[in-house]
C-alpha cells in the first residue's frame, strides 16, 4: 500500500491531529481539528477573506517566481558536480536526470530554450569535430594533478545554430550548472503553466513548480494533486505526498529525502 493511501485529506502524517491550511479565491481557512467516528473529517475555520492575488497560471510569468523557485529548489535537492547514480537515475548539476546517451557520451547539448539530443544532426556535426577536445585530457600529469585543466569548462559553441555542447570529463562547472538549472525551471514553469487551469496565487505556483521539477510531465499531468486543482478544490495539499517513496528492494519505501521536500512545498502551497 502506497503511503499516501494512509492519509485523509489535511494530513502529510498518519498522526497529525490538525489539518493543513489551505487557500483559495475566496478566502484562507485554518485547520482546527479532525472528527467523526473514525476522525478523518478535517474541520476548518475561516481566517480571513483577503487572500494574495490569484492569477491564471497561464498568465503568471517566470519573472513573478523565479526567485523563489530558485531557492526553494536550491534548499531541497542535492548538487552533483559530477555524473551520480541515485535510485536508477544518474544525475548531474542540481539533479538534473541525465539521459542514456549522455551517460554513454558524457556529454550534454543545450541551446537558449532546452536540451538538444547528441543525434540531433547538426549536434553530431559539431561532436564529430571536436570530439579530441570533447573527450578532454588527463587531469593527472607527472602523479600531480593539473587543477588548471580541472577547473576548465569543456564545451564547445556552434554560433550558427546557438547551442552549447559540454562535456562532463571534468564535471559540472558553475557556467554548465547555471545554464542548465535556469533550463530545467523553465520546464518546469512551462509544466505548471500548461496543466493547472485554475487561478493559483504565487506561493501555490511556485511550490508545484518545484514538485514538477522533481517529477517531470507526464506524473505531474496524471496526479491527484493536480485533478483536484483543476477541479476547483484547492484543500489538496495532501496529495504532495503521493511522490515520498523510492524503489527499495522488495518493493517502495518512503524517502527522507523526499519526504523532506514534499513538506517544504507543502509549506509554501499552504501559507500567505
Amino acid at each position: 500500500m502506497a503511503y499516501i493511501d494512509d492519509l485523509v485529506v489535511g494530513q502529510t502524517d498518519p498522526n497529525d491531529s490538525i489539518p493543513l491550511n489551505y487557500c483559495t479565491p475566496k478566502g484562507y481557512f485554518v485547520g482546527a481539528y479532525f472528527e467523526g467516528d473514525d476522525y478523518q473529517t478535517a474541520v476548518y475555520s475561516r481566517e480571513r477573506k483577503e487572500v494574495p492575488k490569484f492569477t491564471s497560471a497561464n498568465r503568471i510569468t517566470t519573472t513573478h517566481v523565479y526567485s523563489k523557485a530558485r531557492d526553494l529548489i536550491l534548499e531541497n535537492y542535492q548538487s552533483y558536480n559530477v555524473p551520480t547514480e541515485i535510485d536508477g537515475n544518474t544525475l548531474i548539476g542540481i539533479s538534473h536526470k541525465l539521459e542514456q546517451s549522455e551517460i554513454n557520451n558524457q556529454m550534454i547539448a543545450i541551446s537558449d530554450v532546452g536540451k538538444l539530443s547528441l543525434t540531433d544532426e547538426n549536434v553530431a556535426k559539431i561532436i564529430r569535430k571536436n570530439h579530441a577536445f570533447l573527450k578532454g585530457t588527463g587531469i593527472v600529469k607527472n602523479g600531480r594533478i593539473d587543477y588548471q585543466a580541472a577547473n576548465r569548462v569543456i564545451a564547445v559553441y556552434d554560433e550558427q545554430n546557438n547551442f552549447y555542447v559540454f562535456s562532463l570529463i571534468n564535471g559540472a562547472k558553475p557556467e554548465f550548472v547555471n545554464r542548465l538549472f535556469k533550463l530545467d525551471v523553465e520546464m518546469a514553469f512551462g509544466i505548471v503553466s500548461s496543466a493547472v487551469k485554475v487561478p493559483l496565487n504565487i506561493n501555490q505556483f511556485t511550490a508545484l513548480l518545484s514538485l514538477a521539477f522533481d517529477i517531470g510531465h507526464q506524473k505531474f499531468l496524471t496526479s491527484k494533486l493536480v485533478k483536484l486543482l483543476n477541479a476547483g478544490d484547492y484543500n489538496c495539499a495532501t496529495y504532495f505526498m503521493e511522490f515520498v517513496e523510492k524503489p527499495i528492494k522488495n518493493g517502495t519505501g518512503v524517502s527522507t529525502i523526499l519526504y523532506n521536500r514534499r513538506q517544504a512545498e507543502i509549506s509554501l502551497f499552504t501559507a500567505i
